[in-house]
């Protein structure tokens, strides 16, 4: 029988990954309807339309990434430092909401150019600095300041690709693309688990992550082959190109795309356990029962975001 502690997780990891399973399937399914006409008198807006295309899958990523933030805040706050919490929690939602209202209200506007994320960082470090002078003066505004940024780029930057890879693709394929690149991270988790649990010997960075294995390390890459390639079955008999379709066969960008993002997994998993190991504190957070906190669940999908990102819509011709 398993261990309270691993059953509890077990409910809460299935439980949470239930409610968002049907979420993201609600907006795959709204995504393949024509919406009604919601304008909004006096312009052109139709609400239905930003509705129906992302809203729920952005507010998701909006919600986990606020949430993300607080964490790293509190993180930082627990080193000694200082870093501006709502500036940091409120410009990492913009790097997350962005994708959304440009992809839906870019008609006319030139929204969808990659040059506003810049623009938006730009104005994150400016206000940054206005806090800290009126709030601070300049006691260690350099430290607040890196703090901020660090948090906004970390939380909201990378996260904002999931919300980039979902609009830019858009309809129910970003959706599904968004929803499957992150299964496939995810496996790479448990796969990784599951081989280090039953042959695991060669610690990987015992002084950072006891647990983690290089036994478990090749699982997980293993895993993350093995469920790219079923995806990847799946997607083409659908008539979805996977990877840069002209330049290499199937076998190679199933690989390409498997590797890659099992790599920047693992790569986030270890970095969310620096960040902890750094404030001494096991979890990140106690937001969910049995699963710490919102970066325990994050972590691996964060620093895969972009990752994910680029080979569907730069690796893959958009349609």
């Amino acid at each position: 029988m398993a261990p309270p502690l691993l059953q509890k997780r077990l409910f809460s990891g299935l439980l949470l990954s239930a409610l968002l399973l049907a979420l993201l399937l609600t907006d795959l399914f709204l995504s393949s309807l024509t919406p009604p006409q919601w304008v909004v008198p006096g312009t052109k807006i139709n609400l239905a339309h930003w509705l129906y295309n992302g809203a729920i899958s952005s507010l998701l990523v909006l919600g986990f990434t606020w949430m993300a933030a607080r964490e790293l805040v509190n993180f930082a706050r627990n080193l000694g430092f200082r870093p501006l919490g709502k500036v940091a929690q409120v410009f990492s939602a913009g790097m997350v909401l962005a994708p959304f209202v440009a992809f839906n209200f870019k008609e006319g506007l030139l929204l969808g150019n990659e040059s506003w994320g810049v623009l938006w960082m730009a104005m994150a470090v400016g206000f940054s600095f206005f806090m800290q002078a009126v709030r601070r003066g300049t006691e260690n505004a350099m430290v607040n300041i890196a703090c901020t940024q660090f948090i906004i780029l970390y939380a909201g930057g990378f996260a904002g690709f999931l919300t980039k890879l979902r609009m830019e693709v858009g309809g129910p394929r970003g959706m599904l693309l968004m929803l499957l690149s992150v299964l496939i991270v995810k496996m790479t988790d448990t796969g990784a688990y599951f081989f280090g649990s039953w042959f695991g010997k060669h610690k990987m960075v015992p002084w950072l992550s006891p647990k983690k294995t290089w036994e478990g390390f090749v699982g997980g890459i293993l895993t993350a082959v093995a469920v790219a390639w079923i995806c990847a079955v799946l997607l083409e008999r659908n008539g979805i190109p996977v990877g840069p379709v002209q330049h290499l066969p199937f076998a190679a960008r199933v690989l390409l795309l498997g590797v890659s993002l099992a790599l920047f997994s693992v790569a986030g998993d270890l970095c969310a356990s620096l960040l902890k190991r750094d404030a001494a504190v096991k979890d990140s957070g106690d937001s969910l029962p049995g699963l710490g906190g919102i970066l325990d669940v994050l972590d691996s999908p964060l620093l895969a975001a972009p990752a994910a990102w680029f080979f569907w819509t730069r690796l893959t011709p958009l349609p």
